[in-house]
């Protein structure tokens, strides 16, 4: 035993040099003991319509990708989405863990904090969200049940998101809002804000990634979301002139974007005169930055978008620190 003893201490001093520690598996649970690092999926089956279209063969998607390999190559230019940042098995299990969500790996990623932030988001609920909106294992999503009822990453997180926009621009109350998604992904906002807000008039999707337009236009109208509607990427400035929007959001995708491209995205919003942005950077930072460190707030205050106020996703600092996947939420305004 002392042999042992003496080994462990040996590695020990050696392991916490590279910040690591000898951990008696014993003291650990389930989901600290099993690390996931790689894109993977539930086991849930597919609507059969689901299987056939979503493929990577689909004319229609094919057709997008010549579309935006044809437009502004500022937009389009990848930083992280490149063509293998997607797995073909992805394009159909959208909802699972891989490029569009890390439903299980990142910061926190585990059922203890997935209990953690529905109590907490459940303290808050006055909009009684937690019951207009219900979660389900479509399309390879990763569920937990939690006080008998199922709740995913991005379940969690678009009530939280919900919220911050409620506290500060009145988004439940407000009639006739209309609302555009940059970097939309799959559709998981504009499913929930749609679902749970019977004020908003349009809600617009759109993406410099065909892939994810493809995918996002599937799951609208999966959900049957009217309101909705997916802008390809070469259509959104002529959407945007006819059609104003009061809100744009950005949720973890400028993060993912060369600098070039998010200028461009803002660029068009203060031509269009976009009021207020709503910006969730990737990380527990409370700095706007790219994942290859650069602080993009110089450049959307250039366009004349000044930072109004920015806080964590969860109010409560000990569910901010525990808490799933905690980010900062930063609201911005035109100001010229």
């Amino acid at each position: 035993m002392s042999v042992r003893r003496s080994i462990e201490t040996h590695l020990n001093r050696v392991l916490r040099r590279y910040g690591a520690q000898i951990v008696p598996t014993r003291i650990l649970h389930e989901w600290q003991r099993v690390r996931v690092d790689q894109p993977s999926r539930s086991n849930w089956t597919l609507p059969d319509d689901a299987a056939r279209y979503l493929r990577p063969d689909n004319p229609k998607l094919i057709e997008l990708q010549q579309r935006y390999r044809a437009f502004d190559s500022d937009v389009t230019t990848p930083f992280i989405w490149t063509d293998r940042y997607v797995r073909s098995e992805d394009i159909a299990y959208f909802r699972g863990d891989n490029a569009w969500v890390w439903q299980v790996r990142g910061k926190n990623a585990n059922v203890l904090a997935c209990a953690l932030s529905l109590y907490y988001l459940r303290s808050i609920d006055h909009l009684g969200l937690l019951d207009k909106l219900v979660e389900d294992d479509s399309f390879g999503s990763f569920t937990f049940t939690v006080a008998g009822r199922k709740v995913s990453r991005d379940f969690l997180e678009s009530i939280a998101e919900i919220y911050f926009l409620d506290r500060h621009l009145g988004v439940a109350a407000r009639s006739g809002l209309r609302v555009l998604d940059i970097g939309a992904g799959y559709g998981r906002l504009a499913h929930r804000m749609v679902s749970a807000l019977p004020g908003i008039d349009r809600f617009f999707c759109t993406d410099a990634v065909a892939v994810s337009t493809f995918v996002c236009d599937y799951y609208l109208r999966f959900r049957g979301l009217e309101k909705a509607q997916v802008i390809p990427l070469d259509e959104i400035d002529n959407t945007l002139r006819d059609h104003p929007v009061d809100l744009a959001i950005n949720v973890h995708s400028f993060s993912e974007c060369r600098t070039q491209a998010i200028e461009w995205w803002v660029r068009l919003l203060s031509k269009h005169r976009v009021k207020n942005l709503f910006v969730a950077p990737n990380g527990d930072g409370e700095r706007l930055l790219t994942n290859s460190g650069h602080d993009f707030l110089p450049l959307l205050e250039r366009h004349g978008y000044q930072a109004v106020l920015k806080e964590p996703q969860f109010l409560d600092p000990i569910v901010q620190e525990y808490g799933l996947l905690p980010t900062w939420y930063h609201l911005l305004e035109l100001r010229t």
